[in-house]
């Protein structure tokens, strides 16, 4: 029964953080600033549990890029996560554009969220819209 109980745990956190939308779900947005040329780009990551809950650990893995810019790092881990409160975490990641464009970056972020005693493994998909020189 444990098991099974278990198994639902890990299903429903994953259901939930792939809900963006979904009241009481883990939620994550990226930002990346607009820069003139190309040149070094920063984005932002957020990911943000509701009340009650605590994030215990989280990384962001980048799964595309525009065709004109290319990720310093594929992966960002907890240790370079800039916030560590309970109910959020924030990195910060870099983008070298080689010419003008725009385009969205696309990353996964996955957390292990905390209620009590119980943790679960969550992933959250996020886009942020990389614009250079338009």
């Amino acid at each position: 029964m444990a098991c099974v109980l278990a198994v639902a745990s890990l299903v429903a956190g994953r259901a939930l953080g792939s809900d963006a939308g979904a009241a009481g779900s883990t939620r994550a947005t990226m930002t990346c600033e607009r820069v003139d040329a190309p040149g070094r780009v920063r984005c932002d990551v957020e990911a943000r549990v509701p009340a009650g809950e605590a994030i215990s650990w989280g990384d962001v893995i980048l799964t595309k890029t525009p065709a004109f810019a290319g990720a310093l790092r594929g992966r960002i881990g907890p240790g370079d996560a800039t916030t560590h409160d309970a109910e959020v975490w924030r990195w910060a990641l870099a983008l070298v554009a080689r010419e003008k464009g725009a385009g969205d970056v696309e990353a996964t972020v996955r957390v292990v969220v905390c209620k009590g005693t119980l943790c679960t493994p969550q992933e959250v998909p996020v886009t942020g819209r990389v614009v250079v020189g338009e």
